[in-house]
Formats: C-alpha cells, structure tokens, sequence
C-alpha cells in the first residue's frame, strides 16, 4: 500500500509539473543547423514552422531528410518574425542584432552553446527538450547516447597509439574540442598539444609529419567538390606518409560539425579503428 500511495505521489507530482510548464511551443523556428539537429529530433511533427537553409543540404546536416519539406530561413529577423514563432531557437554566436530584436519583438529564445565535450551535448539535448516541453524525450536520446559511447570506449593501449584529427586548412582537433574528447575516448593519444586559446591547431604538412601519428583522421567536408582548402588534404606528401607509416579513417563532417548526438557515430569510427591496429597485433 505505501509503495502503491507514493506512485500516486509521484504521478501527481508529475502532472503538477506538466500542468506548471504551460502550453507547449507550436511554431518553433530555428536559425542555426546545431539547433536545427536538435529541434528536429525532438519537436513534435508539424511545430518546426522553419529550419537554417543549411538544415537540408545532406552534405552539411544529418537531419537533412527531417528538413526537406520545411521552409527555410537565412537568420534574418524578417524570415524569423515572418513565421511567427512563439519560440526561436539559436546558437550563443547567432546574429546580437537579430536576438536583440527578437527580444524586442517579445519572442523567447533559447540558444545552444559550443559542444567541446560529452557533457556540453548532454546540456544542449536539455535545453531544448525542456523548451519544447518534452524533457523525457531529451533524456531518452541522451540515454541511447550514453549506451552508444560505452560501447565504443577503448582503453588506451600499452604502447600509446599517437594519433591526429586533420582537417581543411591544416586544423588539427586539440584535446579540448569534440573532436579531440573522441579520439581520448577510443584510446588514441592526441599527438597535438592544447593551446593556451583551446580550440585548433593550425598545423602544416610537414609539421603534422613531423609529429609520426600512428593513425590520421581526416575531418572530410563536402569531399566532391574541389577547393584549395580541400586539396591540402590530398598533399602528395601526407598521402605518402599515410600509405606507408599510418593508418588512416574519414570522418564526414555533417556528424561532428555541430556537437550532437550524432557524434556517436564518429566514436564508433574512431572505435573500429582503434579495434584494426589489435587485430594487426599492433599493441
């Protein structure tokens, strides 16, 4: 009887809370492609009135499908208001002049921040799932988030595997970004050094060489389409380095770039790697 009382408890508490949080958001606009992410996954079907027009590029986003359909919008303070939201979602380095008039225009806003660990994304799910009125569903995605991290955690071998993560433009992922707490979590040893600034890491050619990774990870950003940036990635020398001293993994950017669940998948190619140097009897 009184574990049966304290479930009605419970159950009344619950419905106190719901009751509380007031209507849930039915035109839900969203200005940037990290909360774009999130907002697709977890707004109920036909709230989302808007998403960044990066949203349903599939070479940039991993809702791409979700946003299809919607319009979209360009983070303009005339495309936002024009929807009419009674809620805008954004980042913390969205437009200050677009939020400052959508503060004006009495519009709530609620921003996500920079991912640069596990727990940044678990804050960012939070966030928004409770401005949608939909906390549970935050914590269930969070919960299948944390499952599929600690399946593809390894520990890190006897001998270090020295490894980097190298993108357009010579950026290399330092310790202190999402990219580098996914690379520890497979048991790589980051061969860059975490700058005073955090961040990346501007290395050359000859410097990444220099370093002797055991295992290169090449962020990939739009891999068909040609660029200057993209062409340091297929330098002659790296290439040559790789074929012969490393091991090497791409990484599609549209996974990372935003600090998301979606990482999970980059930790499972990180995981697979990693598992290919035992196998080869590396360690």
């Amino acid at each position: 009887m009184k574990a049966f009382a304290a479930s009605l408890v419970l159950m009344a508490l619950i419905a106190a809370d719901a009751a509380s949080a007031g209507p849930r958001p039915q035109r839900i606009v969203s200005i940037n492609l990290c909360s774009d992410v999130l907002a697709l996954e977890l707004a109920d079907p036909g709230t989302v009135k808007s998403v960044f027009r990066v949203a349903a590029d599939p070479e940039d986003s991993p809702v791409a499908d979700l946003a299809a359909k919607l319009p979209l919008n360009n983070a303009t303070a005339e495309d936002i208001l024009a929807a009419k939201p009674d809620l805008v979602l954004a980042h913390r380095y969205s437009s200050p002049f677009t939020l400052a008039l959508l503060a004006r225009a009495h519009v709530p806003v609620v921003q996500v921040k920079d991912a640069a660990s596990f727990e940044d994304i678990r804050d960012n799910v939070r966030a928004v799932a409770s401005a949608l009125g939909h906390p549970e569903r935050g914590e269930a995605w969070i919960a299948r988030f944390d499952a599929s991290l600690a399946a593809s955690k390894r520990p890190a071998p006897v001998r270090p595997l020295r490894a980097v993560i190298y993108q357009d433009l010579g950026g290399a992922a330092a310790a202190n970004t999402i990219l580098g707490a996914l690379l520890e979590h497979a048991g790589f040893e980051n061969v860059v050094e975490t700058p005073s600034s955090g961040g990346f890491v501007n290395l050359t050619i000859e410097d990444l060489i220099d370093t002797r990774p055991d295992f290169v990870a090449v962020g990939v950003y739009r891999a068909g389409e040609p660029s200057l940036a993209h062409a340091q990635l297929a330098h002659p020398a790296l290439r040559e380095y790789i074929a012969h001293h490393a091991r090497a993994v791409d990484l599609p950017a549209k996974l990372w770039t935003c600090g998301t669940p979606f990482i999970a998948d980059i930790a499972d190619k990180l995981a697979a790697a990693r598992d290919g140097f035992d196998r080869a009897g590396v360690n």
